[in-house]
Formats: structure tokens, sequence, C-alpha cells
């Protein structure tokens, strides 16, 4: 450590390609290579007694196979009354049919929805508008059980406006934005539910939650570099070797170096060099990197090996495919994963554009303790995706005003240690 000690007091400034090219912080790199030696070393060893059974095999694919997989059933058109929804679970993904699979789904909601009408038609009403508009709702609603992508069209536009003066929204700057404008289609209320803060539901009859979650677009005002994924990995460990070191150390004082002015010059500029290099690193993997997910790996569980983290859920599959993303081509990235509570499969949408980034979750899932299986739903998935896609696709944003560095945010050399710094970077965030 000593030695590491004197290649932080020794190094050049901290820009953002020093960062990327400097061998300081080597040792260091060395011993998490150890750690990580030890700690697959006991990975290894507690194999023997580590059981995977309990997780799904629905996704165990025999590449070899030829699967015949019907993608292209149209969901829209006559719905099969006769479709048998009690069929048998199919145990792999190479036997799933699709057509079969939204069928039910459409036929199921349909089902329903025809109950719910005949229950309007019987009701007591103030007038004959208000029956009349309950009846063709209800209709509606019917139709879009059996195509819907009909909520979509009979959806209604709605456009509103963020600005980071509202005090809901103040956090909006550290996005890159002071304001903007979204225009938005939203789904008729039949297929989906506004449940608040840009999240919308669906719950299907057989107890499918389907999440269409909303997330604010983010625009590069600090001009990031774009990284891969094995670049970014070696940035953040210098960087956080970095912070370790600002931790654990104090802003040079004066009184401490009575008898070697130079020295303090040294070390308060070497200090001061550090800290501006923390104000200043950022980075960003390139979309598609990022929607390829590299630090998950199918048949594991999820970790984020950058932030030395790990979590309980365990990755079944992976998949990637193109989608149109608020108007800009981009992806769409999907999950398969389950953990001790649920089964999931999770759709992120990424775009780029003139330095924003578009973003949108959606998740298909179910408690593990019902009867459900990943086929049920990879079923409610084909059934509902294509209306999905759609509306994601359709989103815009205008009106953009970018936002720029706060001269008032806190800086590191402004103040003797890091905890210092913290209080006054946390009064300045809970302004925004």
């Amino acid at each position: 450590m000593e030695t590491l000690k004197r290649q932080v007091q020794q190094a050049p400034i901290f820009d953002q390609n020093h960062l990327l090219n400097s061998s300081i912080t080597l040792p260091c790199l060395n011993m998490l290579k150890l750690t990580k030696l030890k700690k697959l070393l006991l990975i290894l060893l507690c194999l023997p007694f580590i059981g995977f059974g309990q997780y799904s095999n629905y996704y165990n694919i025999d590449h070899n196979i030829n699967a015949n997989i019907n993608k292209n059933v149209n969901v829209s058109g006559t719905v099969n009354k006769n479709v048998n929804v009690s069929g048998n679970v199919r145990n792999t993904i190479t036997t799933i049919d699709y057509g079969a699979l939204a069928n039910a789904n459409a036929q199921r909601e349909t089902n329903r929805l025809t109950q719910q009408r005949i229950a309007i038609e019987q009701a007591q009403y103030m007038d004959a508008k208000e029956r009349n508009y309950a009846i063709l709702n209800a209709n509606r609603a019917i139709e879009i059980a059996e195509n819907p992508m009909k909520a979509h069209t009979y959806g209604s536009a709605y456009t509103n406006t963020y600005t980071y003066e509202n005090e809901k929204w103040g956090p909006l700057r550290l996005r890159g934005f002071f304001k903007f404008t979204e225009t938005i289609q939203i789904p008729h209320n039949s297929l989906f539910e506004n449940v608040g803060q840009g999240r919308y539901e669906n719950i299907s009859v057989d107890g499918i939650t389907t999440e269409f979650i909303s997330i604010l677009p983010s625009y590069n005002y600090r001009n990031h570099p774009i990284m891969s994924y094995k670049k970014q990995k070696e940035y953040i460990a210098r960087i956080n070797y970095l912070i370790d070191y600002y931790k654990n150390n104090e802003k040079p004082k004066r009184k401490d170096y009575k008898k070697n002015k130079d020295a303090f010059k040294k070390d308060l500029k070497r200090y001061e060099e550090i800290c501006d290099s923390l104000d200043n690193t950022g980075s960003l993997l390139s979309i598609k990197e990022h929607a390829s997910a590299p630090h998950i790996k199918e048949n594991s569980f999820f970790s984020n090996p950058i932030m030395n983290e790990e979590d309980s859920a365990y990755c079944l599959k992976k998949e990637v495919v193109r989608r149109l993303v608020y108007g800009h081509t981009g992806f769409r990235s999907s999950l398969i994963w389950e953990d001790d509570y649920e089964i999931c499969i999770t759709d992120n949408y990424f775009s780029e554009a003139q330095g924003v980034r578009y973003f949108v979750k959606v998740r298909y899932k179910a408690d593990k303790s019902s009867d459900l299986t990943f086929e049920d739903l990879e079923g409610r998935r084909f059934y509902l995706s294509k209306f999905l896609d759609k509306t994601i696709a359709s989103r815009r944003i205008s009106d953009e005003v970018y936002s720029t560095e706060d001269n008032y945010k806190p800086k590191r050399r402004w103040y003797s240690n890091s905890e210092h710094y913290m209080q006054a970077y946390n009064k300045w965030y809970d302004r925004l």
C-alpha cells in the first residue's frame, strides 16, 4: 500500500483519458484479481452443495434442433373461440405455439369483458347519452381484447411539459434537462390502468401482471465518454481506488508543513487534482452494448462486477432485437429470470439520438407460488408486445432545453474532508 500511495502522490493530473490509460492502479487491480480468485475457488468448492434444480428448465434448448416456432401469427382478426384455454403445459420453448397462446389470452379477455358488457347494458343510467357512451366503451374494450393494438387507436393523446423549476421534477437537471415536452398516447383503460408515477398495469384473468414503466430520458450534458464494457470496468476500478484514497485522506493543512512549504504546495496540488478528477468522472456504455447487458450471463445469478454486486435473481435467458423507441432506432433487451418469489420477463427498451437517451421498461411477471409457468408469460408477452412496441415507438419529446453544470454544486476541493463534502452535497441535492 505504501508503494500505491507513492504512485498517487507522483501521478500526473487525472483527466478522463489519463484515467483510462494510467497504470497507477495496477497494484489495486492485482489485489482485485486475487480477491476474485479466492471467490472463484470458494464457489468451486461449494458447487457440490449448490442445487440448481429449483430453477426452470423451460429455456434449456438443444440448439441442434430446428424448432418449428411460429413467430408471425397475427393476433388481430377473428379469435378462435374453440381454443382450449386449459391445455397442457409444454415443457420447453422449442415447442411453444405463440398463436394458440395469443388466442387463448384474447379469448379469456373477451369472455370477461362480454360479461361486463351485459352488466353495463342492464345498469341504470341518468340518460340515454350516458348509457350509449358506456356501451360504446364496453364494445371498444371487447375489440381491444381481440386485438390489443386497438388500445393505441382508442387511447388518448397526452402532452406534458417537465421543468426542473417544478419541485416534483427538480432532479431533472441532473438528467441533462432544464425542461422538455413529452407527447405520448395513453392506452385505453380497458387494457392498461394508470397506477401513477409513470406506471401502467394490466393483470390478466389468470394472474399475470404486466407493468409498463416510463423512465425520464437523459441528456449527456457533461459529455461523458462512451466506452466499451471492458474499458468501463477498468475506468471504474481506477475511480473506486481514487474514491477510497480521497475518503481516507484529509486536505493538507499548512500548519502541518511549517518546515517544508514546497511539500505543502505539492501535496495540496495533488489533493486538489484528485478532487477535480472525482468531480468530473463519468462514463456511458454504448446503447448497443448497454442493451446486450454484458454483466449478466445466462444460467447464472444477476451480478454487476463493475460495482462488485450480486443479486438473488437467476437469469435463464437473454435476447436483443431491434425496435423503435421514441421514434429512434434502438433495441428491446429481454431478460428472462426468476428468484424465490417470482418468475419474470423484463423487456428494456433503449434508443439514443443527438445525445439524448430514451428508456422504457416492461415486465411480465407472476408469483412463483402460483401454477403459472414461463410458457404463460411468453403467451401474455406475445399477446401484448405488438401494442407495447407501437406505443413506445410513437412517443416523442420536443422543445428541449438542456441543462448546464450548476455553479453552486459543491466541489470536493472546497472542503477539508469527504464527510464535510457529502454534507454540503446532500444539502445542495435536497434544494433541487
